[in-house]
């Protein structure tokens, strides 16, 4: 006999969450959930929006430790504060990291507005990097060098990488819903789409 679980239900039949006694099903209906879930996220990945998706996240992973070893090298092998390197490794990689969302990510080949775009998304990597720089300096006070320099780095790497990641998925959203909206799947946007987009930055 197969594994069951409990649903809760009320005593006129219907679901209540929490309750010890209820309406069983079989593991194998759980099983059929998650097969459900999965399918459903492997189609999504396989769509438009999941590989942009995918090819952002994998980007990324190539540019968060480019971050990292760029503010580590400042630190230690300059003595450059902690978070004077955190800016300047972000004045660094901004521009190879527009040109990787834009050319790779979003595949927007447009050349109009260009310069907006860079400053747009140059300000946007500047709120990200207010975020990591605040958080840097808050850990890197609260273990401080003295109680050993490794426990010091890996405070300032979490601190880099919890600041980054608050903006992650905001910049995303800014990024296809304002920056790159003209378009999505590489395909060249509409004049009604394009005189939107001259509106919205106009230069």
């Amino acid at each position: 006999r197969g594994h069951v679980a409990w649903e809760p239900v009320w005593p006129g039949g219907g679901p209540l969450h929490g309750h010890p006694m209820g309406r069983p099903h079989t593991t194998s209906d759980t099983i059929a959930v998650v097969r459900k879930t999965a399918t459903a996220l492997m189609d999504h990945a396989r769509s438009d929006a999941g590989r942009k998706k995918l090819r952002y996240a994998g980007v990324s992973v190539v540019f968060v430790p480019l971050g990292q070893l760029l503010v580590q090298l400042l630190k230690w092998g300059f003595g450059v504060h902690e978070v004077l390197a955190v800016f300047i490794g972000a004045c660094i990689l901004t521009l190879p990291n527009y040109v990787a969302n834009k050319y790779y990510v979003w595949k927007h080949t447009s050349k109009d507005n260009r310069t907006t775009e860079i400053l747009v998304f140059w300000l946007a990597a500047v709120l990200g990097t207010a975020f990591a720089m605040v958080f840097v300096y808050v850990l890197g006070r609260a273990v401080p060098e003295e109680r050993g320099e490794l426990a010091h780095a890996i405070a300032i790497f979490f601190g880099q990488l919890l600041g980054y990641g608050i903006v992650w998925v905001a910049r995303y959203l800014f990024l296809d819903r304002l920056i790159f909206k003209a378009t999505h799947q590489g395909a060249e946007p509409p004049p009604e789409l394009l005189d939107e987009l001259h509106h919205d930055f106009p230069i």
